[in-house]
């Protein structure tokens, strides 16, 4: 098997398993354009582009154990981190959807349903909250 080919079965797997595990919440708060635009946008990306947006993925978890060490949502971590969340965003949501709103909204369900929570409590304990909370002020902004 090539490589390219490789890339697209893990491509089209994680769409899967996207939708699968999201897509009925998602589709539910955000409307059916959201999470098509979003899976739309994934299984568009060069390997390039993925592998970049998993890195941006990592860095948001470092920021968020360094931001959440200030104990402050509002310390220039926090609004370093919850700039680095809306490039992450970015990456998944169809170009030019991106709202102050929706990114709220987005990050109370880091705290409300228990699978976000538990991956950023995951990435440090307190993390689903502290993330909201940066997320809130830098949305304030």
């Amino acid at each position: 098997m090539k490589d390219s080919e490789k890339f697209e079965g893990l491509r089209r797997r994680s769409v899967e398993e996207n939708e699968a595990r999201y897509g009925r919440e998602i589709r539910r708060r955000f409307g059916d354009e959201a999470m098509d635009g979003a899976n739309e946008k994934s299984r568009s990306l060069s390997e390039k582009q993925w592998e970049d947006r998993e890195a941006l993925q990592q860095c948001v978890n470092d920021a968020l154990r360094r931001a959440l060490m200030t104990g402050d949502p509002g310390s220039p971590e926090a609004m370093e981190l919850a700039r680095l969340h809306r490039k992450w965003l970015c990456s998944y949501w169809k170009d030019d959807t991106y709202t102050k709103e929706a990114h709220r909204a987005l990050a109370a369900m880091y705290v409300q349903d228990e699978r976000f929570f538990a991956y950023y409590e995951g990435v440090i304990p307190g993390g689903a909250a502290f993330l909201q909370q940066a997320i809130e002020r830098y949305c304030a902004e």
